[in-house]
């Protein structure tokens, strides 16, 4: 940059290092020059606090407050508005320069700029990709990971990255050595750009992934898409092409390059607004893939890099003459990468620069050997091995055991699996594990919970299951850790798998998987209802059938342990749609839990195969099944079981039409919900008296329950009720004809239900979007829509809905003429829905008839089915605004 630069009242001449107001040089010191020139350049994008400091203030250790004195400096002679703040994040140019102003239609009209001159207006709230003084704004969505710490150095290659996504590059690999960096840099620059992008910046980590299977969980984790039924490959295509301009980050690719066409390259088809930036060792060898190597870093850079870690290792470390003489050797032998400089730095506590330099003389002899420079995984072991060799005998037990942890743990899990008696006088594993964190091998990652990087889970894992590594390391302490983690997350029950938004819903797969391989069949059924827990939320529910089918299969499960597995699995079964095997799964369970004498179990499974009956229409042995389970649950004195038998009683009452009787189960369960302080139930009775309100047609009733429903769904994380909920949801818009609103809301439930693999709710979705495409008058979608949910009605053996289905289906073929296919479907519905005795659809099918008579020019033929459906909407108390009362309208 080296012409004049001019904006508003000032100009900059960057040749003189001289700034110009109103004509009139300014009084600037040279630190504030650079801060301004620095800004001037990166006037595109946010630039944060710590990429200043480092370009400012290059290779020094330097407090914020010298960088906030210069931009304060700067404001008082440009005015406020030539830079602006993002909250927590740094400082962006918002003047406008010469030329650009006028070319750039946001820029304020002549004679009322600000007094640093032309200005961009304050980011419009309404604009997604906006960024304002409060960092990110509403539908910008970011899942990085936070930076704990400043970014130091790689300049060029952040440039570099922007230059070719600006180029039109969709897919670009960082690729390098482990430990050089990639990571921290994919996430630096997913940062730079989460403000620009409306579609979102997704990090999604493959470090655990081993396969195609493994690829595909990291990637929907990363992008909160929970898998369903469908092709999970097409299904992720669609979630990135659906967030429309976004970027990517894959990271970890190298070990299952192998699926990179078949994943990778399928979403690069798909997806085409999306751009993907992968962390890599090898090359991808796909169509489209741009390489950008990254080396080690440079010495400068390598050496503040140490600086900074090491003052936030010791706050008032110092170095003295002879440790600053020693830090550039130290940084080359450490071969410049980033994760060896950083646990080197982390041990200035104990030992000084210069004391550091003389052991890498005698642990890092391979960096140094005169046969040339070796491979550089050699170099991340080498430092590994050094600092495995500081470690106190406690530090190296606990690590290693800690390997066995998947998606990280808590102190009170360490407690459980890390065994430190072989120790003399053992520590607190609490005090090992803070221990750990202050040598940088374990990392904690918010909420009290902790994580260890993929390279030293595996690092830590291979001295775990090796013979002399430590003492009583080998394939015995491998076994008997895996057996501490199993007993541990086997135990933890199913109220506790869910807290904080499910974390340990990997622990808990693990250990089901490692109990099942080990023979230990209570520990299994264990796991298998914490992870079940998880699972029944969040989804997807395949991944439920395959643990408890592999549960279930053990020769040693049996008692409660069985009764336990098997009504998993009859849960699991029945969310996937498959009714017949479901209701096989409740009858085994209900048969090991009267033989153990399992009362909380026997009610649990008695609930859901009553629930199961009641959808085939076998409604008095339903409500008989649901009040025996809610005699068991008020003996065994159980809240939860007692809220479910009494919702099912409202729902049976419901389906029936007996809408004062339904009311009275739901409100008695509310209440219990409400005194046990259990969030859950409430969420889900709050839907269904909300769906009651609304077959009363009181809609303003309705929408407040549901409104709260979907409030602690989402505060629960829990992707089911979020779903049931704004299908219920969709339905209201739909009935008060805010088609728009209902189109909008039905496709989230939609996605909701696919995502999970919930059969039954993506059925009954279905058929509510073919509902407002044939009230917005689009009929081929609308039967598009109607055949796509009675597929899955059919398939899932769910007859009611079917009726109901073939009820809407058939007055979509009566207006477009169709009167033979109309009347098929009509009479084929109302069948299955006297046969399930639902009142309520029953009386909106034959209004459905009429209509179809009356359109066939039939003028007599109408009145029956009117006055019948008439009848039936007295008997259920159906109010002029329900979907029944509309329809006889």
């Amino acid at each position: 940059m080296s012409e004049a630069l001019r904006f508003g009242r000032a100009e900059v001449r960057p040749r003189e290092r001289q700034l110009l107001v109103d004509g009139v040089p300014a009084f600037l010191g040279a630190r504030a020059f650079d801060v301004l020139l620095a800004l001037i350049e990166r006037r595109d994008r946010l630039v944060s606090k710590g990429e200043l400091l480092d370009l400012v203030w290059p290779g020094l250790v330097v407090e914020e407050n010298n960088l906030q004195v210069q931009i304060s400096a700067l404001r008082k002679l440009l005015g406020p508005q030539a830079i602006c703040t993002i909250a927590g994040r740094g400082y962006r140019f918002t003047a406008i320069l010469g030329d650009e102003a006028a070319a750039d239609p946001r820029a304020a009209p002549a004679g009322v700029a600000a007094p640093g001159g032309a200005a961009r207006p304050p980011p419009d709230p309404a604009d997604p990709g906006a960024v304002g003084a409060q960092g990110l704004t509403h539908e910008a969505r970011v899942t990085l990971p936070a930076e704990r710490d400043v970014f130091v150095g790689r300049v060029d290659a952040l440039r570099e990255l922007e230059r070719r996504f600006d180029l039109g590059a969709r897919l670009i690999s960082l690729l390098g050595i482990g430990g050089c960096g990639k990571t921290r840099l994919a996430i630096r620059f997913g940062w730079s750009r989460s403000g620009q992008l409306r579609g979102g910046v997704w990090f999604c980590d493959l470090a655990p992934a081993r396969s195609f299977e493994g690829v595909l969980n990291a990637v929907a984790l990363g992008l909160n898409v929970p898998l369903g039924k469908d092709d999970p490959v097409v299904q992720l295509g669609h979630a990135i092409a659906g967030r429309g301009a976004c970027l990517v980050i894959l990271d970890n690719f190298e070990q299952v390059a192998r699926h990179a066409e078949e994943t990778l390259g399928r979403w690069l088809e798909r997806a085409g607004e999306a751009r993907f930036l992968v962390t890599s060792r090898e090359v991808l060898g796909i169509a489209g893939e741009e390489a950008l190597a990254i080396g080690p870093l440079a010495p400068d850079e390598a050496e503040t890099l140490f600086m900074r870690r090491a003052a936030s290792a010791q706050r008032d470390f110092e170095s003295t003459p002879e440790d600053a003489a020693a830090i550039p050797p130290l940084v080359r032998l450490l071969d410049g990468l980033p994760l060896a400089i950083e646990l080197a730095a982390a041990r200035v506590r104990t030992l000084p620069p210069r004391a550091l330099l003389a052991r890498m003389s005698e642990r890092f002899r391979l960096l140094t050997s005169s046969g040339g420079r070796l491979d550089r995984q050699a170099t991340l072991r080498a430092a590994f091995d050094w600092s495995w060799d500081l470690l106190s005998a406690a530090d190296k037990t606990a690590l290693a055991q800690c390997s066995v942890f998947e998606g990280g743990f808590t102190l009170e899990a360490v407690e459980a699996a890390v065994d430190l008696s072989s120790i003399a006088d053992p520590p607190w594993p609490v005090d090992v594990v803070q221990s750990l964190v202050d040598k940088s091998f374990v990392r904690p990652c918010g909420g009290g919970r902790f994580d260890l990087l993929a390279s030293v889970q595996a690092y830590a894992g291979e001295h775990l299951q090796t013979e002399g590594r430590y003492p009583g390391s080998g394939p015995g302490a491998l076994l008997a850790a895996q057996r501490r983690h199993g007993e541990w997350f086997g135990a933890l029950g199913p109220k506790r798998a869910v807290e904080k938004g499910c974390a340990e819903l990997n622990n808990l797969v693990v250990a089901c998987r490692r109990n099942v391989a080990a023979g230990d069949a209570a520990g299994a059924a264990g796991a298998l209802d914490g992870a079940w827990a998880a699972l029944s939320r969040q989804g997807p529910f395949k991944a439920g059938v395959d643990l408890a089918q592999a549960v279930c299969a053990m020769p040693s499960l049996q008692g409660a342990a069985a009764a336990h597995a098997h009504a998993v699995l009859g849960a699991a079964l029945e969310g996937s749609g498959m009714q017949a095997a479901a209701a096989q799964q409740f009858d085994a369970a209900l048969s090991h839990a009267c033989a153990a004498g399992d009362l909380h179990c026997v009610a649990s499974a008695t609930v859901r195969r009553a629930s199961l009956l009641a959808r085939a229409g076998r409604t008095d042995e339903a409500r008989a099944e649901h009040a025996r389970a809610l005699e068991l649950a008020r003996e065994a004195r159980d809240a939860d079981l007692e809220c479910g038998a009494l919702n099912e009683l409202g729902n049976v009452e419901f389906e029936l039409g007996r809408m004062d009787e339904a009311q009275v189960h739901y409100e008695a369960a509310l209440a219990l919900a409400r005194r046990s302080g259990d969030r859950r139930w409430q969420g889900s009775l709050l839907g269904n008296l909300g769906s009651l309100h609304a077959a009363h047609g009181r809609m303003d009733e309705a929408r407040s329950r549901y409104e709260e429903s979907l409030l602690i769904a989402r505060e629960l994380g829990h992707r089911q009720l979020e779903g049931n909920t704004l299908c219920n949801l969709g339905v209201l818009h739909y009935v008060e004809r805010r088609l728009d609103d209902a189109d909008r809301v039905s496709e989230a439930a939609l996605a909701a239900a696919r995502e999970l693999g919930h059969a039954r709710l993506e059925c009954i979705v279905l058929c509510n979007l073919g509902l407002v495409h044939d009230a917005a008058g689009r009929l081929t979608q609308a039967q598009s829509a109607y055949a796509a949910a009675l597929v899955v009605a059919q398939r899932i053996g769910d007859s009611r809905t079917e009726g109901q289905v073939l009820g809407y289906l058939g007055l979509t073929h009566a207006r477009q003429q169709a009167a033979g296919a109309a009347r098929q479907c009509l009479d084929r519905g109302q069948a299955l829905l006297i046969q399930a005795a639902d009142r309520l659809s029953l009386g909106v099918l034959l209004c459905g008839r009429a209509e179809c008579e009356w359109l066939a020019g039939d003028a007599p033929a109408p009145r029956p089915a009117r006055d019948e459906a008439a009848a039936l909407a007295g008997q259920a108390g159906a109010g002029p605004g329900s979907e029944l009362g509309t329809a006889l309208a």
